[in-house]
């Protein structure tokens, strides 16, 4: 019981304390003149933290707003950059092409300056068939064009193939991975020669042939073939590609060059059609076996 009282009688006399000290600041606020408020000073002691937090969640919503819009141009920007970045991507890609044909025609132009007789015609190339193990192709070039059968198919680096089928403004090409092509063709530094075709198992590598070497023949692999000039399709010296590899046929009678063509057959997509060149004459259709012309 005497605990409580005590405990009791302390609060008490802490609260009359308090109650001294703050009627002597009033005493003191009044004989300043109000100078040290102390009502001021109490609402100061107790607003100016609650005035901080306002302060810093105002900072805190202005800042995010900022933000906000700072992520809003941001992405405008990013767009922007991405437009200009498609627009450099298609620049590089005209320019690629552009660079790449303009070596096609330099390339021309030197073949033709060798042979001045060569009238050619640039053609684009718009299907394959993918059944074709031979890589055979249609071009957007026909009879209304100046384009005839059997005309040579080059690209600026070798022999393509020939027209075996023509529409009026369409034509078909057979290249030289084809069996049906047959090629007079010689090595470019022995002389030595044969006939150009292909077969399935070397055409599905991307690679032909030159068939019926005589066995004491100096054709060595890396050596370049080209065309012979013999017959009335093809003009001479038209590269075909390099030597390599060698190999005796199955009877064992002559040996076989196998070839890798200069140009890209399986992948060209811009080639030339030699319409006119020397020597060229016309050819029966139906000296070539297997091809007819198609209508369109």
């Amino acid at each position: 019981m005497r605990n409580r009282l005590n405990f009791r009688y302390s609060n008490l006399r802490v609260f009359l304390t308090a109650v001294l000290v703050m009627v002597c600041l009033m005493v003191y606020s009044i004989s300043t003149g109000g100078k040290g408020d102390f009502v001021s000073s109490v609402a100061g002691v107790i607003t100016e933290p609650v005035q901080r937090v306002s302060a810093m969640i105002s900072a805190g919503f202005g800042s995010f707003s900022g933000n906000f819009e700072d992520i809003e141009q941001i992405r405008a920007e990013n767009e922007l950059l991405k437009k200009k970045v498609r627009e450099m991507n298609r620049k590089t890609v005209d320019y690629n092409e552009l660079k790449t044909q303009n070596e096609q025609y330099r390339k021309l132009l030197g073949l033709k300056e060798e042979n001045d007789m060569y009238q050619f015609l640039a053609s684009t190339v718009i299907s394959r068939d993918a059944n074709d193990y031979y890589a055979g192709f249609t071009l957007d070039k026909g009879s209304a064009d100046g384009v005839e059968l059997y005309d040579p198919v080059i690209t600026a680096d070798g022999l393509v193939g020939y027209i075996s089928g023509l529409g009026i403004t369409s034509s078909k090409v057979t290249t030289i991975l084809s069996p049906g092509l047959e090629v007079g063709a010689v090595d470019k530094d022995t002389r030595d020669g044969g006939t150009l075709f292909g077969e399935l198992s070397s055409a599905k590598n991307g690679y032909t042939r030159l068939n019926y070497l005589s066995r004491d023949c100096e054709v060595t692999v890396g050596d370049i073939v080209v065309t012979s000039g013999f017959g009335s399709v093809f003009p001479a010296n038209l590269i075909i590609g390099e030597v390599n590899e060698i190999r005796a046929e199955s009877e064992n009678i002559s040996l076989y060059a196998q070839i890798t063509p200069a140009a890209d057959v399986k992948g060209c997509t811009d080639v030339f059609i030699v319409t006119e060149f020397e020597g060229q004459r016309s050819v029966r259709q139906d000296s070539i076996e297997g091809y007819q012309t198609t209508g369109n």
